[in-house]
């Protein structure tokens, strides 16, 4: 049965699908607004408060509570049972 919904890409003249496909990836590359406090690159500013910010954030996280079935950088330790339990859950769906 045809579909005659006109957001339908295959009810749109090919011409018109070619042109809308070459416009594809120039929203998400560079054409944003740009942020006071960071580069062009993405990267932040030098003293920035946005990057003073996101440090702070970090550091918080950093020391925060420690699990004991985790390694500091967030890894299962070996024989974990939290590793085990979530391996179970993985498995299940």
């Amino acid at each position: 049965m045809a579909d005659s919904n006109p957001a339908n890409f295959a009810n749109r003249p090919k011409d018109e699908v070619r042109e809308i496909a070459s416009k594809g990836g120039h929203a998400s590359h560079g054409q944003h607004d740009t942020h006071p406090d960071r580069n062009p690159d993405g990267t932040f500013t030098k003293g920035s408060d946005a990057a003073r910010e996101a440090g702070h954030k970090g550091g918080v996280s950093l020391h925060a509570e420690h699990h004991p079935d985790r390694n500091p950088d967030g890894t299962f330790t070996k024989g974990s049972e939290e590793a085990k339990e979530l391996g179970h859950k993985g498995g299940i769906h």
